[in-house]
This record gives structure tokens, C-alpha cells and sequence, in this order.
């Protein structure tokens, strides 16, 4: 199942314009004109060009020395966050505007329109994305969540087969009517276990990417390619985590390790789904928290749910109804869901995959990071 980030049609080339800027130091679209340090405070005073720091590729000056100390003291604190990615779009969209800023409970947000920026003043709960609490319970959950994901890697295969897995390639195409004009939609998604992911998406001729390692975090389109903030990446790696694949992974292989700081699973009872007999498991793995409703007997997933965006703007819940599954190599998968989200249908957000392969041969440059 393909579960990367998506926005509206109507905003797809405008993220695109902005998803790259060019590489000759910090242009004003990245550069913010007035201190972080005094603006976090509710003041809006300029910066001075040679009292700057650069970070992620935006530029910050500072009306002090003092406050330039501040800021390379605790950077974290006052920059912008999601390395300024449109704070309505998200973390995984386009980059926003240095010169159009707003600030949220102590946070510097960039955006990429003035109607991003508005949207997100009259609801920033409902764009803000971050890592999930943790899930918890007691060791009786805990023990019957680890039997019940057991089970779910017996139906997928069989633990020596999920833990055989070394990388997973899924691709689909389609076509999308966004008013007069028809769309030719394509989606790669690569995973090459423990912790490289890349995903691309097309829309005729235009095209972006995103692509995590150990080494970092990047993104691509038409334009060129480069590195991006650590909580981008982050963002990434939680959509990625909702992969079934990854989950199973997780579990079949051990947790926690060093890549997988600590897969839990909790049991969260029975139920009944339609005339199914079902099983509630209560998943966190890489800041991302979810909930997968397995069939009692088989251990076959039959939905997912989450909070976080899924086809929409803003962020709410979302819940994935598996409607079809297919083994390659022995190892057996969803490959199409409907999703509600919000409590309502929501038919963009509903993806099918063609195929999926099972240790393709991958390209010796997919995972290659491009130059800081």
C-alpha cells in the first residue's frame, strides 16, 4: 500500500516551484529578514546580514551578537520548524516563504501562500504534525499484542520468510481528473531494510521524490535535488513505519536495536468487524502510533488506523480498510484500501498497488545522497 504524503491537485505544481530552490547560498525565499530569537519573543525586528547563521539551508540574522549566541546555543529553539517545509502543507510538501512567517506556541512557521499561511492561523492543531506518544500497557497487553502480531507474521509468511525480506519495491499507475485536465499518476515506493526509504510520485511530466538513510534526508523533483532538515526526514520515516512490511519487519526481526529504537506492541481486546470476529493491536514504532484490527482466527490485517495526514491537508484520523492481498516469494500482503478519515468516505485518499517484488535488484545510485 502506498502511504506517502499527498496534497490537493490544485497546489501540486505550486509545491513543486517551491520544493527546490537554487544552491547559491540563501536566497530571500530562505532567508528570514527579522531576528528568530526576537520574533519568538513577539517582536518583528530586522536581522542584520553579517550577524547570520545558516541551518538546513535557511539563512537566520540577528539583531545582537547576544541573540546570534542564543540561537548557536539552542538552534532547535528558535528555528523554523520542519526545516521551513509549508506549515499548512506539512512536513513532507514544498518549502515555504522566509518572507511569509507566522509564529505558533513558541514555533517559527514558513508558508508558501498567503492562503497557507491564513489556513493555518485559523487552525494550527489541524497542520501541526509531530511523533506520537507512546504507546503503554500492562505486561498482559503487552504479551497478548506480541502473540497476536505473531500470528500476523504466520498468516504473512512465516517469521524465517519475513526475516529473509532485505529490501521491497511497490509501484502503481493510474490515471486522475482534476477538472478539464487528466493526470498521469505514477508512485514507486522502495524499502531497504533496516532504514532506507525512498518513495517518488509523477504527475505527467513533473515529478518529486524523498529519500531517508542513516546518512539523512533528501528531496528531488525536475529542478534538482538537496538535503533536508532531520525533522523532515523524521516525517518520512514515521509515514514509512505504517507500512505493513515494516512493521512485521520489525517485529519478525527483534526490537528494540539500534535502527528501530523500540517497536511496542499492546493488545487492545476483541471486537467485531462487520460479521469478523476481530483483534485490536495497538502499535508504536519510529513516532508513529497506530492500530491494526487483525481477523481472530487467521491473523490477516484487515484495517489500519492513524492520526496524521492521508490524502487531505489537514491532519486527522484515518483509517485504512484493507480490501485486497497477494503473495509474492511466499510473503503475503495488502495491496488496496479505502480510507475514511474524519468519520467520512474520502475516495482520493484510496490507493491500489499493480505489484509488489520481494528482494528486487535495486539501482546501485537509489539510495545516494546528494551532496550537502
Amino acid at each position: 500500500m502506498i502511504t506517502s504524503q499527498r496534497i490537493g491537485s490544485t497546489a501540486i505544481y505550486a509545491l513543486l516551484a517551491v520544493l527546490i530552490a537554487p544552491s547559491f547560498g540563501a536566497p530571500p525565499q530562505r532567508t528570514l529578514p527579522v531576528d528568530p530569537v526576537e520574533l519568538i519573543a513577539g517582536r518583528d525586528v530586522p536581522g542584520r546580514a553579517e550577524l547570520s547563521v545558516e541551518r538546513d539551508g535557511i539563512e537566520y540574522r540577528f539583531a545582537t551578537d547576544v541573540n546570534k549566541s542564543l540561537f548557536e546555543k539552542d538552534p532547535a529553539k528558535y528555528e523554523v520548524a520542519d526545516g521551513g517545509a509549508c506549515g499548512r502543507m506539512g512536513a513532507l510538501s514544498g518549502m515555504g516563504d522566509a518572507r511569509r512567517y507566522a509564529v505558533h506556541d513558541g514555533r517559527i512557521y514558513f508558508f508558501a501562500s498567503d492562503g497557507c499561511r491564513t489556513g493555518f492561523l485559523k487552525d494550527p492543531a489541524a497542520y501541526i504534525e509531530h511523533d506520537d506518544d507512546k504507546v503503554f500497557g500492562s505486561n498482559d497487553q503487552v504479551v497478548r499484542g506480541r502473540a497476536a502480531l505473531d500470528r500476523v507474521v504466520q498468516w504473512a509468511g512465516g517469521a524465517e520468510r519475513i526475516r529473509a525480506v532485505t529490501s521491497y519495491r511497490a509501484a502503481l499507475a493510474k490515471t486522475e481528473k482534476h477538472g478539464d485536465k487528466e493526470y498521469a499518476v505514477a508512485r514507486e515506493t522502495v524499502i531497504a531494510f533496516p532504514d532506507r526509504y525512498f518513495q517518488k510520485e509523477s504527475w505527467n511530466e513533473s515529478w518529486f521524490s524523498t529519500l531517508l538513510g542513516p546518512d539523512g534526508a533528501a528531496m528531488a523533483s525536475v529542478s534538482g535535488a538537496e538535503r533536508i532538515a532531520a525533522s523532515r526526514g523524521r516525517a518520512f520515516q514515521r509515514s514509512m513505519s505504517r507500512w505493513p512490511i515494516v512493521v512485521l519487519k520489525a517485529h519478525a526481526d527483534g526490537s528494540p536495536r539500534a535502527d528501530c529504537p523500540g517497536l511496542i506492541v499492546i493488545g487492545e481486546g476483541d471486537g467485531v468487524l462487520g460479521e469478523t470476529p476481530v483483534e485490536y493491536i495497538r502499535v508504536w514504532l519510529n513516532g508513529a502510533a497506530m492500530r491494526l484490527t487483525i481477523d481472530r482466527s487467521s491473523g490477516k490485517p484487515l484495517q489500519l488506523a492513524f492520526r496524521g495526514r492521508d490524502g487531505t491537508m489537514k491532519v486527522g484520523e484515518s483509517v485504512r480498510t484493507f480490501t485486497a492481498w497477494s503473495t509474492i516469494d511466499g510473503v503475503t500482503l495488502p495491496t488496496a484500501y479505502t480510507v475514511y478519515f474524519d468519520g467520512k468516505e474520502s475516495p482520493q485518499s484510496s490507493w491500489s498497488i499493480d505489484a509488489f517484488e520481494i528482494n528486487p535488484t535495486l539501482p546501485a545510485d537509489r539510495f545516494v545522497m546528494p551532496e550537502h
